[in-house]
């Protein structure tokens, strides 16, 4: 059996539990939901985000596991917010036009031509208490999690018809949340394994070519994605 094969059985493993666990919800449902993402966490979409948040991150020299820890809230709040939008509006999820994957491919251009250097570094605001890099990597996460918002699963699927059938909005919201903190975990997990080593290597010859190979995969996964959009 091939790798695909194996990831689709557990991807309907995953389903089945999550089904049978929606009929009778306990207090462990939200652990096992959470399980069920990180089961299915394993497909293209997910692995996409990889190198875009090597890239995010690795440039960031003040980067550290609370900036991958936040840049994945930030992923985990958009792919929650569209797909409750979804259920409750009674629309397909990840079929938001083009609009939305232009956005992100202008926000990858536009941090790789200042991780190069290009463009000088924009001025980020944050809100009282809440420090300036941690800020940015939210609201990273949030834009990129747009990139990964067409991707479905059985699981998420499942979710979404019990959060529509049963227009239980807060614990669907509370469902979806542990799912996509499940589902985004390989994110976090190659978030902070690229902080640790750049902060490792901060004081080494090496650690300056951080931002420039960073710059240069976010361009050329903006430029890709404008081009898939446009051509």
């Amino acid at each position: 059996m091939d790798l695909t094969s194996t990831l689709y059985l557990w991807e309907q493993w995953a389903d089945r539990w999550v089904t049978q666990e929606l009929q009778h919800l306990t207090p462990w449902s939200v652990g096992l939901v959470w399980g069920a993402g990180l089961v299915t966490s394993l497909n293209p979409c997910v692995l996409s985000l990889l190198p875009v948040t090597v890239a995010c991150l690795g440039g960031d020299s003040q980067g550290d596991w609370r900036q991958a820890s936040w840049f994945t809230l930030g992923l985990a709040t958009t792919l929650t917010g569209l797909g409750l939008g979804a259920a409750l509006l009674g629309r397909v999820y990840g079929q938001w036009g083009k609009g939305l994957p232009l956005l992100v491919a202008g926000v990858a251009v536009v941090m790789g031509l200042v991780l190069l250097e290009i463009l000088p570094l924009p001025v980020w605001t944050a809100p009282p208490g809440w420090g300036a890099g941690r800020w940015r990597a939210y609201g990273l996460g949030l834009t990129f999690g747009l990139s990964a918002s067409p991707c479905s699963t059985p699981v998420l699927a499942t979710l979404l018809a019990w959060v529509a059938g049963t227009g239980n909005v807060l614990l669907g919201l509370g469902l979806l949340l542990a799912y996509t903190l499940g589902y985004t975990l390989p994110v976090w997990v190659a978030g902070t394994f690229t902080t640790t080593v750049r902060y490792w290597l901060r004081l080494r010859p090496v650690s300056r070519w951080f931002p420039w190979l960073s710059g240069t995969i976010l361009l050329s996964f903006g430029i890709y994605t404008l081009l898939a959009q446009l051509v």
